[in-house]
């Protein structure tokens, strides 16, 4: 994919300044040298970020608090896009997106969002044709999600946590799900699997699921054929029960299914020759009507009779209650009639009886006393009366009870006998209707053991999906795509080795390969024990297969009729291992140079090298504390920037933060 960094733009916070631009040319090896905090790890950052990053890398601190957009000038093959970011501020990341595309762009020195991160990826999608289909056709296999132009990132950063990174080979290869979804896309960006490949694997995978469902219809269908076979002997037995082949044989042992049907085929018009009774029209409806007014009349008196005796239940309790009131006011009524004669005898001058003491005056208590007997005495006469009312209500109430009884009993004769005329009658529609629905079965078996017998379309129609499976599966054999990816591997494993010993690396000589199950490579020995690149030491040795490993492969990729990986490299401090702590010269180049500064320079010469025997433009951009000792007499070098003190400005403008700090 033709895909190269014209420019790093950065948008400042403050409108007061023009964006900062960072300039590289497509076909060379951009290098950006200079101190420690200059910003020069950031733009790998940056570049990603802009590019469609899930998540936002670039550094929190002084190029985020006065960066308002990061954006990219890129060219493509056949056009230049300008693409920025907003700065996500204190979330993680956002989807705001400016993106404009054409030829001859030049920068605005202000921009407003019009688009979303997903319009971007979906248009790198489509200039790297990449295919729209899953990367497996298997459901059940992890990580075999359709390919993005995202997961191409792997092969284009180097940054300084990865570049010497013995454990981890490729960018974002040390979270589990790039490391997964690397191992599921590396067949493709090999070339031993294509859009066609894949194209090849949905459609088996669909006309699999098609063959299986057309192939369970058949099976069912020839299933429902031979069940049929004992249904179609019933029909003919009952047939012939009902009347309806007066003239057919008996059969026998020499039957088989054919001449069972041909017996049952006349039965629909043998049906239009029965002398079945006729029903007189109306006669059911109005049987169904006087039916209905009897059974309406019916709960009527049934509903009378329940509110009748609920009257009588309640009448009888209250006699019952009066009966037992009555006795107690009575009771109480003889107790008090000692009251009248004691009144009488202290009702004027008199002796107590108890302390024999004269009293002139009759007792007021007593008075009270005789008023309570007399009203309990006029009580005990009412309560005396009631129950005669209250047999007369019961009586009555008796009486209306057995007359509705009697109604109801006349009514439910009536029911009984109309039911019976409408079961007679029911019984009559029944038989017809039996015979009705005899002859729509056996119509429905004939017709469902046509259709089951006709089988050659289907039958056919497996065939054809049968030979296509097998096809797509000679297409598509393992095997084949095994042998494409193994040669694959070997060549770029060939490549690597031919790097690795331009570097003067450990373990050249010995059987270095790129292992795609492990994301690492592989040294075996003369003496056939094998380790992986985190079992061989040195810093020197793991940067140095770094960068021989990418080479190799984008040779691989751009070797390829078409790659959807973008045909540049970012290197981010590939010296680090040989100056960890401070760089000891700058631009002039002593007399002897150290071995250090020899490993340095073997490195830019193989990117050199690299760009000098590729058919095709490519890009490099590395970003370096090492100066021009390193390059020094090399070609393919463009020096974008010194980021030194006394040279360049740094990836923020002093300007920049020298305003915020006077603010």
């Amino acid at each position: 994919m033709r895909l190269a960094l014209l420019k790093i733009i950065l948008w400042p916070k403050n409108d007061r300044f023009s964006p900062r631009v960072i300039p590289f040319l497509p076909d060379k090896i951009n290098v950006i040298t200079g101190e420690s905090a200059t910003g020069k790890s950031s733009l790998t950052a940056i570049v990603d970020y802009c590019l469609g990053s899930g998540k936002c890398a670039i550094p929190v601190g002084l190029i985020r608090d006065l960066t308002e957009w990061f954006g990219l000038h890129i060219k493509l093959a056949n056009t230049e896009m300008i693409v920025a970011r907003r700065n996500p501020g204190d979330q993680q990341t956002t989807t705001d997106l400016y993106w404009v595309e054409g030829l001859d762009l030049e920068i605005p020195n202000r921009i407003e969002k019009n688009g979303r991160v997903d319009d971007l990826k979906n248009r790198m999608d489509q200039v790297a044709q990449l295919p729209h289909l899953e990367l497996s056709g298997d459901e059940s296999v992890g990580f075999g999600s359709r390919p993005s132009f995202r997961d191409m990132a792997a092969f284009n950063f180097q940054p300084q946590h990865i570049v010497a990174n013995p454990y981890t080979l490729f960018f974002k290869a040390d979270t589990t799900e790039h490391r997964e979804k690397l191992r599921a896309i590396f067949p493709l960006v090999l070339g031993a699997v294509n859009a066609s490949t894949l194209a090849k694997q949905r459609e088996l995978k669909d006309i699999t699921k098609e063959h299986d469902r057309l192939r369970r219809e058949l099976e069912a269908r020839l299933k429902a054929a031979k069940a049929w076979e004992a249904e179609i002997e019933s029909y003919y037995l009952q047939a012939k029960a009902l009347g309806l082949l007066p003239d057919a044989p008996n059969p026998d042992s020499t039957w088989n299914l054919d001449r069972f049907v041909i017996e049952l085929q006349p039965v629909p018009a043998n049906v239009k020759k029965l002398d079945i009774p006729e029903i007189k029209e109306g006669t059911g409806e109005e049987a169904v009507n006087q039916l209905t007014e009897i059974i309406g009349e019916e709960d009527r008196l049934a509903r009378q009779m329940g509110a009748v005796r609920q009257r009588l239940s309640k009448l009888d309790q209250l006699s019952e209650s009066v009966g037992e009131y009555g006795s107690t006011l009575t009771g109480q009524k003889d107790r008090m009639l000692g009251v009248g004669w004691l009144e009488r005898k202290l009702s004027s001058k008199h002796m107590c009886p108890v302390c024999y003491a004269v009293h002139e005056h009759g007792n007021e208590n007593l008075g009270e006393l005789q008023k309570l007997a007399h009203e309990l005495g006029v009580l005990a006469n009412s309560v005396a009366q009631a129950p005669a009312k209250l047999d007369q209500e019961l009586a009555d109430l008796r009486k209306e009870l057995r007359n509705l009884e009697q109604d109801i009993s006349k009514i439910r004769k009536k029911r009984q006998f109309l039911e019976s005329a409408s079961q007679e009658l029911s019984s009559q529609r029944q038989r017809v209707r039996q015979v009705y629905l005899f002859v729509g079965r056996v119509e429905q078996a004939l017709e469902n053991l046509s259709a089951s017998r006709n089988v050659g379309e289907l039958g056919d129609r497996v065939k054809d999906l049968s030979r296509r499976i097998q096809e797509l599966k000679d297409d598509l054999d393992p095997r084949a795509q095994r042998e494409r990816e193994r040669a694959a591997i070997e060549s770029v494993s060939s490549r690597i080795h031919d790097y690795a010993r331009d570097l003067q690396l450990e373990h050249a000589a010995e059987n270095v390969r790129l292992n795609i199950r492990e994301l690492s490579l592989q040294f075996t020995s003369l003496s056939g024990r094998t380790d992986f690149l985190w079992e061989v030491g040195s810093g020197q040795n793991w940067v140095g297969y770094h960068v021989s490993c990418l080479l190799a492969l984008h040779e691989h990729f751009v070797g390829l009729s078409s790659s959807p990986v973008p045909q540049f490299l970012v290197i981010d401090q590939p010296s680090q291992v040989y100056f960890p702590e401070a760089w000891p010269s700058l631009e002039d180049t002593p007399g002897g140079k150290s071995a250090d500064i020899e490993g340095v320079h073997r490195i830019f010469a193989a990117l050199s090298k690299f760009l000098d025997e590729l058919d095709e433009p490519f890009q490099i951009i590395v970003t370096e504390h090492a100066g021009a000792i390193t390059w020094h007499g090399l070609g393919n070098i463009h020096v974008v920037a010194n980021w030194r003190d006394g040279h360049d400005d740094f990836l923020i403008p002093r300007s920049w933060h020298d305003v915020e700090h006077n603010g």
